[in-house]
């Protein structure tokens, strides 16, 4: 059963069952198709895989039997509880991570700028003759755009992960109280194919060049400073000359 086929049989059968918000209800699985197409599933056994529509569609039918739950119900709230303490201490390291992220891609992005244009504020770039300093500045731009890319897929993922944490908790009530549950919503990024692609090239091109850059400035450094410590031959930490 193709996505259409699917989705025409799980409308007709809410339309028959009387059932409100039938909008609602496919958008929801029409988001979930969506979701697993992109993780390669075909549209056949993304639908095997749901169930018939007729079963489906009885599910968003109210029997009262909610009503008879409540014991259930209180478990699921307490346990929702402390799942909910777990979680948002989770969210809040990760978004910590991202920040730390953020910060570190500024940071690497500035000393870059300064490093190219031969800038020096304040005197807190080591000294070093200027080519030396553009090669570890073409180095730190590479870091910055693999950086920037990390944060992007971070943040991706974190608010795919948040909504996948609002469903679990949705469908665990739902379940509790005997109503109907929604299609889950996977954790991985949902990120359009063609932006995948080019994030991964970013990725690829500044970690080949952070790589390159890198290596480079460490050999053309040596040579200037005819040091293989040329950080020491250049007094970085209070020392010159060599022993």
């Amino acid at each position: 059963m193709t996505k259409n086929e699917f989705l025409s049989k799980l409308e007709n059968e809410l339309k028959k069952n009387g059932i409100e918000d039938v909008d609602d209800i496919l958008g929801e699985y029409e988001e979930h198709f969506a979701f697993k197409l992109a993780d390669g599933y075909t549209e056949e056994e993304i639908a095997a895989k749901l169930g018939k529509p007729a079963e489906l569609a009885a599910q968003f039918e109210n029997d009262g039997s909610g009503e008879k739950r409540g014991g259930r119900k209180l478990v699921t709230v307490i346990g929702l509880v402390f799942a909910d303490l777990f979680a948002a201490i989770c969210f809040a390291l990760l978004w910590a991570f991202e920040a730390a992220m953020a910060a570190a891609a500024a940071a690497t992005g500035t000393l870059s700028v300064c490093l190219l244009l031969g800038l020096n504020i304040h005197s807190w770039i080591p000294a070093m003759p200027y080519w030396c300093g553009a090669i570890f500045g073409l180095c730190l731009a590479a870091l910055t755009v693999l950086a920037a890319v990390g944060c992007i897929y971070v943040a991706a993922y974190l608010r795919q992960l948040m909504r996948s944490f609002a469903r679990f908790q949705h469908n665990s009530m739902a379940a509790a109280s005997g109503r109907p549950i929604l299609p889950p919503i996977p954790t991985n990024p949902q990120l359009p194919a063609k932006m995948r692609r080019t994030l991964r090239q970013f990725a690829l091109v500044s970690l080949a060049a952070f790589a390159i850059c890198f290596v480079l400035g460490m050999l053309v450094s040596m040579l200037s400073a005819h040091a293989l410590s040329f950080w020491h031959a250049w007094g970085w930490f209070g020392y010159t000359g060599l022993n």
